[in-house]
C-alpha cells in the first residue's frame, strides 16, 4: 500500500509541471513572450534595484535559453520524481525552479484588487508544492530500503 500511494502523491505533485513542460513546448513563442512580458514588468517596478534590473535585463535577452532550461527542468525533474529514479535530485531541482518562477511571476506586491488576490493564492499554491519538494528532497520516494545484514 506504501508504494501505492508513495506513487499517486509523487504523480499529484509531478502533473503541474509535466504539463506546463508541454505548455511551454506547445505554445513556444507564446510562452516565450509571456517570459519577456512578466519580466519587463517586473523591471519597470524594479527601477530602484540595479542588481535587479541587472539580472532580468540578462533574462530578457537570454529569453530562449532560459525557456529551454525551465521547459527542461520541470520535464525532467519531474519526470526523475514520477519514475522513482532519482526523487531527491528531482525535487532539488524543481524546488530551485521553484524559487525565482514563483518570486518573478506571483509578484502580488506590485498588484490591486481582484490581480493580487489571484496573485497571493497562485504565490501560496507554489509554496505548497515549495513544502511537497522539500518533502520529497528529505524523503525521497518515501519506500523502504531492506538491507540484508550478515
Amino acid at each position: 500500500m506504501q508504494k501505492i500511494i508513495s506513487f499517486l502523491g509523487r504523480l499529484c505533485f509531478c502533473i503541474p509541471f509535466i504539463v506546463s513542460g508541454i505548455a511551454k513546448i506547445m505554445r513556444w513563442d507564446a510562452m516565450e513572450q509571456e517570459l519577456v512580458n512578466q519580466v519587463l514588468d517586473v523591471l519597470s517596478a524594479s527601477y530602484q534595484n540595479a542588481w535587479i534590473q541587472m539580472i532580468l535585463d540578462r533574462i530578457v535577452s537570454l529569453a530562449p535559453m532560459v525557456l529551454l532550461i525551465a521547459t527542461i527542468v520541470e520535464l525532467g525533474g519531474a519526470l526523475l520524481i514520477l519514475t522513482g529514479l532519482q526523487v531527491r535530485f528531482g525535487a532539488l531541482i524543481l524546488c530551485l525552479f521553484l524559487i525565482p518562477t514563483t518570486f518573478l511571476f506571483h509578484n502580488f506586491w506590485d498588484l490591486q484588487g481582484a490581480a493580487q488576490e489571484l496573485q497571493i493564492v497562485m504565490f501560496l499554491k507554489n509554496l505548497g508544492i515549495f513544502g511537497g519538494g522539500l518533502t520529497l528532497l528529505a524523503f525521497g520516494s518515501g519506500q523502504k530500503k531492506v538491507s540484508v545484514s550478515k
